[in-house]
């Protein structure tokens, strides 16, 4: 068991380690999706969530303006669920 403990260990930290580099928001805080106006909401180690401003949607009942939400991990953005704020 401590032969195969040790190996995962290293490669759990390694891993950890690479994805926190990567990191988009660790590289270049302000920038997203190639100039689209946005700002990070959350910036986690391994990890951050961007909202985008620019380009948002309004609901069908007309009282809520739509955002889409991206998280960054890897030098990569993949879109996650929105965010509804209640327009002025």
């Amino acid at each position: 068991m401590q032969k195969l403990a040790t190996p995962i260990l290293v490669t759990l930290i390694m891993l950890i380690a690479i994805l926190g580099i990567t990191n988009p928001a660790f590289r270049q805080p302000y920038k997203f999706l190639d100039n689209v106006e946005g700002k990070v909401e959350h910036n986690y180690f391994i990890f951050s969530v961007y909202k985008q401003y620019n380009g948002h949607t309004i609901s069908k009942d007309g009282k809520y303006n739509m955002y889409k939400r991206y998280i960054g991990i890897a030098l990569r953005f993949y879109e996650i669920s929105g965010v509804r704020e209640e327009r002025k």
